[in-house]
């Protein structure tokens, strides 16, 4: 390409990007928003007539604009993984793995529903998901800030959550670009990319626990910031180059390498000197995105986004809201949490251009599904998604006190005494009174080894592994009746205590975790067979709920059909009547 053209396309592209950002701000907008229109309307997909002239854009030979953009994927990564301090996530891992794991399940499995529902190939739909489950970390610390809720106790916990599924995408995104799409016609065999896979994480999980803490302290001498700089960017280049070399996406070596530095001295710097080189290259990128999105498409995806939204909206604000509740949050913080995961930008940007490029760059897989409509249908996704996220957490106080009001009662009682239960196991605490048992943590370990076997496998070795289900669940059930006797026994759930109040809440606890667990067991076991039948599966889990919250609710409050015998419930026990109601303010005003 002649010197001329370089100049004129990165002229055009920076001066429209700036353009695109500023009115987006203005219209008080994500600048992602911005830059994405804007590559639309400069790109070569582009073709509208006015007064006899026709106008198919500025710029259309895009190569080196999208060679330029994938600078600014590496760099995105890289602060991401900067900001994946593991030893800032410890006070509130497992919460946060719990809410990540399964919000990130839940809208896969959403997202996976609406692939096969449309007839995509089980690649297209692989990421498909992926763009459907990705939040906006961006959005989300941004509202925040603009909401003033960085002091609240569930601010952390909402962080952590979002880097851990960033981390979750990123193992994901690694086993599907190499296992299944290769930028050569020879595809990658199982064994050798689990293989790469292994050897590429022991590897930089040996840099940041060894080798990183023990050189940090030379790096930071340099003292001249030309140094410095080409020392980060030759580290952050080098560690994308490793990670191609070993079938990888570049942008995973990028991660990584920046998960390394995290907890380092040097990561303040390297945020600092390489900021501005960050927002020039992911406003390219942004742009590129833009310029791949073919407006004609947009008219094919519209049905796409309405079976999305309301995936999105019932997986973020209400599944993840509930679950965020029964572990142990307020009734606010809760839904607080579900708000604040609705809103798609730049994360679901990325899977989207990585999985065009991976399905384009492969003849062997049809190019009609996701390499023509994933773009479109992630732009509008964004644009959508984007704008109701800040309502929706601007309005996430009303929302819990509305449901607050209006939940039925049973459901109330039943979701309190799941909280008051779990929260001393999940939550951290100044005084941890109980301990989560060596058998509990092994059958969830087993638990969710099985799963994974039960989604990769097929044919005879998929029936096979499914005979260990009811062996799995039977030993959840009873690691799960160990861990939750003690504090049953002792926990103040608003009633008069007696042996037999207590063994019927541990039931009931029980009962719903585990249901839970076979749950997911059965969809990862039947999926392959119909998956039609895994709504079934969840729908009689749902409708299993309720009856148990109505059971035990009649039993411990209304005294009508005991849960376990007519003497469970004693004649001076007083009923339940506070629900979500606050019984405590923290300094910012949240419930306790």
């Amino acid at each position: 390409m002649p010197v001329a053209q370089v100049m004129l396309q990165m002229g055009v592209v920076m001066l429209v990007a700036f353009i695109g950002a500023a009115l987006a701000s203005r219209l008080r907008l994500s600048v992602t928003i911005g830059y994405v229109v804007a590559g639309i309307l400069i790109g070569p997909n582009i073709s509208a007539s006015v007064f006899g002239y026709t106008y198919t854009g500025l710029i259309q030979d895009t190569t080196f604009i999208n060679q330029l953009s994938y600078f600014g994927l590496v760099l995105l990564l890289f602060f991401v993984g900067l900001q994946f301090p593991l030893s800032k996530l410890r006070a509130t891992k497992d919460a946060a793995v719990i809410l990540a794991v399964m919000n990130i399940g839940m809208s896969m499995f959403g997202g996976f529903i609406i692939g096969t529902y449309l007839g995509w190939p089980i690649i297209d739909t692989i990421f498909l998901a992926g763009v459907i489950s990705m939040s906006s970390s961006a959005i989300t610390a941004k509202s925040l800030i603009d909401l003033k809720r960085l002091s609240n106790a569930e601010t952390q916990f909402l962080i952590s959550m979002a880097v851990l599924e960033s981390f979750l995408a990123m193992f994901l995104l690694t086993a599907v670009n190499g296992l299944v799409v290769s930028n050569t016609p020879e595809s990658v065999d199982p064994p050798t990319l689990l293989l790469c896979i292994l050897s590429f994480v022991g590897f930089f999980a040996f840099l940041a626990a060894v080798v990183v803490p023990r050189t940090a302290r030379f790096f930071e001498k340099i003292k001249s910031e030309e140094l410095f700089i080409l020392f980060a960017l030759g580290l952050v280049f080098l560690s994308a180059a490793l990670a191609e070399v070993m079938r990888i996406p570049a942008i995973i070596g990028a991660f990584f390498i920046g998960v390394s530095f995290a907890n380092t001295k040097l990561a303040p710097r390297m945020e600092h000197k390489l900021t501005g080189f960050r927002d020039a290259f992911v406003a390219v990128f942004f742009l590129s995105f833009g310029m791949m999105i073919d407006p004609s498409a947009l008219p094919r995806v519209i049905g796409i986004v309405l079976l999305a939204v309301p995936v999105i909206f019932l997986n973020d604000l209400f599944l993840t809201a509930t679950l965020s509740y029964m572990i142990g949050f307020s009734g606010r913080a809760a839904t607080a949490i579900g708000t604040s995961m609705v809103g798609r930008n730049e994360e679901a940007i990325l899977y989207a251009s990585v999985g065009t490029r991976a399905v384009n760059s492969n003849p062997a897989i049809s190019h009609a599904y996701g390499g023509e409509l994933l773009n479109p249908f992630t732009g509008v996704l964004c644009i959508i998604m984007s704008t109701l996220a800040p309502f929706s957490m601007s309005r996430s106080d009303r929302l819990a006190d509305f449901l607050g009001r209006h939940m039925p009662k049973s459901f109330v009682f039943g979701a309190d005494l799941v909280k008051r239960t779990l929260r001393n196991l999940v939550l951290p605490t100044y005084l941890p009174l109980y301990k989560r048992t060596k058998a509990l943590m092994a059958s969830l370990v087993a638990f969710t080894v099985l799963i994974i076997a039960l989604i990769m496998t097929t044919g005879y070795v998929h029936i096979g592994v499914g005979l260990f289900i009811p062996a799995a669940i039977f030993a959840c059930r009873a690691a799960a009746k160990s861990a939750f006797a003690e504090p049953t026994k002792h926990t103040n759930y608003g009633l008069e205590h007696t042996p037999m109040h207590s063994d019927a809440i541990l039931r009931f606890v029980v009962r719903l975790v585990v249901g839970a667990f076979l749950t997911i067991a059965l969809v990862a076991f039947l999926w392959q067979y119909m998956w039609q039948a895994t709504l079934l599966v969840l729908f009689a889990y749902f409708l299993g709920v309720i009856v148990s919250m109505r059971l035990v609710y009649n039993a411990l409050v209304l005294r009508r059909a005991p849960l376990v015998m007519p003497v469970a419930v004693d004649s001076t026990m007083k009923p339940y009547r506070r629900g979500w109601r606050p019984v405590g303010r923290t300094n910012n005003g949240r419930h306790r």
